[in-house]
């Protein structure tokens, strides 16, 4: 349990964001969520869209962001995702928030707004690829794919030995985040790009599924870049 110093303006902005939630709530969406596996703690269905008019009407704010977070509530874990200030965001709090990351949604939302933009974001995708906890893989191997170019010969080989040996995974989410992540680098040059399609050659003799989508992902695209 999270024990926060009491603030009534804090407290009053917590209460003005979930009722703005709620009165943008989608029921349908909500329960198509649900019907699709996509379980959360509380979902409103609220848009995307919706979710970030509503979080530039706030200043950024480290402790509003972590309040929000810690809601575990769809839209206020994504809210906090866009209010969190790059610069308070500390290694320690990005390694407690990945752990509290259980759907594909969040993952990339909460790569896509805030982990991509950290100074010490190659460090943690390297890192959290080789955690034995899936989702925390899955999450390194999304930011992996966001910060290519950030990425140094040493991560990429990480990146890449560990992407290798959880290709057998038949999480969809995982393979899917690994070719992805794969793809992506393939665009760093020409050697990575080759390096990569060597590794997995042999996927194409493999009957696991996982395995020939990542390499049709990667061949797919090498032939978009030229690189053959």
């Amino acid at each position: 349990m999270n024990y926060y110093i009491s603030s009534p303006e804090l407290d009053t902005r917590i209460k003005e964001i979930r009722r703005k939630i709620r009165l943008s709530m989608n029921g349908i969406v909500s329960e198509q969520m649900i019907q699709g596996g996509i379980i959360y703690k509380k979902n409103f269905g609220v848009s995307i869209p919706r979710i970030k008019e509503i979080a530039l009407t706030y200043t950024p704010d480290h402790n509003l962001a972590q309040r929000l977070w810690d809601l575990k509530i769809r839209e206020t874990m994504i809210m906090a995702t866009l209010l969190e200030p790059i610069d308070k965001f500390s290694m320690e709090s990005a390694a407690k928030w990945v752990k509290d990351i259980n759907q594909i949604e969040i993952a990339e939302q909460t790569t896509m707004n805030l982990f991509c933009k950290l100074p010490y974001a190659d460090k943690i995708a390297s890192e959290w690829v080789q955690s034995d906890q899936i989702w925390i893989q899955i999450t390194g191997l999304l930011l992996a794919a966001r910060i290519v170019n950030s990425l140094n010969a040493d991560e990429i080989s990480i990146i890449i030995e560990k992407g290798i040996s959880l290709s057998t995974s038949d999480n969809f989410h995982l393979y899917k985040a690994i070719a992805l992540c794969f793809a992506r680098l393939c665009r760093k040059n020409k050697e990575v790009a080759s390096s990569i399609l060597k590794e997995i050659e042999m996927f194409s003799n493999s009957a696991l599924i996982s395995r020939q989508f990542i390499l049709k992902e990667v061949k797919q695209e090498i032939l978009f870049l030229d690189l053959l």
